[in-house]
């Protein structure tokens, strides 16, 4: 009793009751309010505040910059107890209708500002005293003040009736770019008729932009007006440029920028040194379709020819020396089986990148393999077919889908030819081919049709060697007849078959760890006895039967699990290992204007093609020797694993898989993209334009 009748003291002598929010200030075109988020101080020593502004219907205030014109609200905390430090966020503001050609940028109709306060004393109560000096505005602008007080008691921090309020205003404050699913690629400023024209290269991850606006702050005296928009790849992909009146490209030149970008309902803040120069256009969106399939079908053709394709080589091989000496229907049901299994591989890709792209995700050519699931099911595939063909498993189809791909042979071979071209589709979408990436970068960046056509288009280059001979079943002639070599040739081939197995599990091991991918390999091993003894003694295959089944299990989920309970960082190990260095994007500005030259990597651990490059161009001379040379950094960016900035990257070059090298340097400071395949000659001649003019070089 005593206790309380000393804090309703403390609260008569000090004039005021405890409350989460204050009294409103009003006036007549606004309004004024402090309110906190819980209804006492708690025992943190930061609490969420807000200011709350309150406008006439179609009157607004400003943002903290508030253009051509205009004041932004401002508040003097003096007065106030316990109070250490006050820190306002900034909601993303509006662009406001333009008045006499000025250029404003606020909130209509009010605002909540959060406030951050950091208490001297946590624990204690808390009396904010604030003096506010707004402006509210139509077609003038009265300014106005108003004097808040609100205490909070010491106590639990529950949640006020504010709460909801302040949570909505923070979740308006721009985060950082990765949080908002955007990556800006490339800034750049020129000079132009008003003053200097400010670049911007933005891309999103996986939407499309809707309503894309920049603010830019950090110009001086200069005014930094509304951005032209030009999108590209579906709208994924953004080139804005700002006109700045008042300012030269000169002075901009390495000033730092803070670029606030607002695309509806998310923003992003960031900071950037524009550099001199101008960006090139965006990538030209009107290509022929016809052009476009044309390349599809040629680069599914050269798909066969990749290093992706040399695991399953032996798959193909088998089926096309199992038609020597066939008759003609027969070898031509085997052959369309097979192609038809490449086909209807495409088509399922397909449509799971359209399902993942109309869902807002990230999309690229060879995801899949950044899935510990897929990987511990490819391993357990392989191992499978490689039982298949040492005869230890009989595998088949479903008996409607035998039945549509003939019974010229029976169920059994139909199936098998099916399955082998299923199965080096899935192989081969680690690899990317000449002409294979412009075909999947106009397709992803585009709706579901085209990207239908395009993966149609691959799929039938793909196939196209198997329809060929199809078409003209003498051929089979040439090929060897069937006989005991052909035993000896499954033997080998569901060896080569295991060493496939073997290195998705090493890919495996980079994504989910040593642990799962040794598990996952033991079970297999395991599951390769089961299958050989379930053969060899048919009396007990109702007991090998169940252990199989539960090895399979085992091999896949609990690499999958574990990779899901326990994720892992991206491993740079790699990154390091000789003159490689991690992937950092911010520093390409500063290292191109200090003079240096950049190769970039974008590698997976799944990408032969990625593996080859390195074996035969960026490990030998004179590639290796120019990498280790002063002046020239390499960077390598890991893309085993999903990474929104790395994607980002991919898509600012109208790529959706790797290999992707770029080399920067002063006189290509927007980078020179390699072609998949490199060559010695192609990296070197890229590194001669990227250096520095003649001149400076002399210098």
């Amino acid at each position: 009793m005593t206790g309380l009748l000393l804090l309703l003291g403390v609260i008569l002598l000090d004039g005021r009751a405890w409350a989460a929010a204050s009294a409103w200030d009003s006036h007549e075109h606004g309004a004024a309010r402090l309110i906190t988020a819980t209804e006492a101080t708690g025992s943190d020593r930061r609490l969420d505040v807000g200011l709350q502004l309150r406008l006439t219907p179609g009157w607004h205030t400003y943002w903290r910059s508030p253009g051509d014109a205009g004041i932004a609200p401002t508040i003097d905390w003096k007065g106030s107890r316990h109070l250490a430090s006050a820190t306002i966020a900034w909601p993303a503001p509006q662009r406001l209708p333009p008045l006499g050609g000025l250029e404003t940028l606020g909130y209509v109709g009010g605002v909540v500002l959060p406030i951050t306060i950091t208490l001297t004393h946590p624990g204690e109560a808390l009396h904010l005293h604030a003096e506010v000096d707004y402006a509210s505005c139509k077609q003038v602008c009265i300014p106005y003040h108003a004097s808040l007080d609100l205490a909070l008691p010491p106590g639990l921090a529950r949640p006020g009736p504010q709460a909801p309020l302040i949570a909505a205003a923070q979740a308006r404050v721009p985060g950082d770019a990765r949080a908002a699913a955007l990556s800006l690629t490339r800034v750049t400023i020129s000079p132009d008729e008003a003053g200097a024209l400010l670049s911007v290269r933005l891309a999103s991850i996986g939407k499309p932009f809707r309503a894309l606006d920049l603010f830019v702050e950090g110009a001086g005296d200069a005014s930094p007006r509304r951005p032209v928009v030009t999108l590209a790849e579906d709208g994924r992909l953004a080139m804005l440029r700002v006109p700045i009146h008042g300012a030269t490209a000169a002075k901009l030149a390495g000033t730092p920028l803070r670029l606030t970008i607002v695309d509806g309902t998310r923003a992003a803040e960031m900071m950037a040194k524009p550099i001199a120069g101008t960006l090139p256009r965006l990538p030209d969106t009107s290509s022929s379709r016809l052009a476009i399939l044309g390349m599809a079908l040629l680069g599914g053709l050269i798909l066969n020819l990749m290093p992706c394709v040399l695991p399953v080589l032996s798959l193909k091989l088998l089926a096309l020396a199992g038609y020597g000496g066939m008759e003609r229907r027969a070898a031509r049901s085997g052959l369309l089986a097979t192609a038809a299994g490449i086909l209807v591989s495409f088509a399922v890709i397909a449509a799971a990148l359209i399902g993942l792209k109309e869902a807002g995700g990230a999309i690229g050519w060879g995801i899949q393999f950044q899935s510990p699931w897929f990987l511990a099911a490819m391993a357990l595939a392989t191992t499978l077919f490689a039982a298949s063909l040492w005869e230890w498993l009989p595998i088949t189809l479903p008996g409607g889908t035998g039945q549509a791909l003939g019974a010229a042979r029976g169920q059994g071979p139909l199936s098998d030819a099916f399955l082998i071209g299923a199965f080096a589709t899935l192989l081969a979408t680690s690899c990317s081919a000449p002409f294979l990436g412009t075909a999947i970068g106009f397709a992803l960046a585009r709706g579901p049709g085209d990207i239908a056509l395009v993966f149609a288009g691959l799929g039938v280059g793909m196939a196209a060697p198997f329809l060929a001979v199809a078409a003209a079943p003498g051929l089979v002639a040439w090929l060897p007849r069937p006989g005991p070599w052909m035993v000896w040739l499954r033997r080998v081939l569901g060896v080569i078959l295991l060493a496939t197995a073997a290195w998705l599990l090493s890919v495996l091991a980079t994504e989910a760890g040593l642990a799962a991918a040794l598990l996952a390999g033991g079970a297999l091993v395991l599951l390769l006895c089961v299958l050989a003894w379930r053969h060899h003694r048919a009396a007990r295959r109702l007991a090998a039967t169940g252990a199989a089944i539960t090895l399979a299990a085992i091999a896949i989920l609990v690499p999958g699990l574990q990779a899901a309970l326990n994720p892992q960082e991206t491993l740079e190990a790699a990154a390091r290992a000789g003159p490689w260095q991690p992937f950092r994007q911010a520093a390409l500005h500063d290292l191109v204007v200090s003079g240096h030259v950049v190769l970039v990597d974008v590698t997976a651990a799944w990408c032969l093609t990625c593996k080859v490059n390195e074996l035969t161009v960026l490990d030998r001379p004179p590639v290796a020797g120019r990498l280790r040379a002063p002046g020239v950094v390499a960077m390598r960016a890991d893309w085993t694993r999903p990474d929104p900035a790395i994607t980002a990257y991919l898509q600012s070059f109208g790529r959706y898989g790797v290999p992707l090298d770029v080399v920067y340097g002063p006189g290509a400071p927007d980078g020179i993209a390699l072609p998949e395949l490199l060559s010695a000659q192609a990296v070197m001649e890229a590194f001669r334009r990227a250096g520095p003019p003649a001149k400076e070089a002399e210098r």
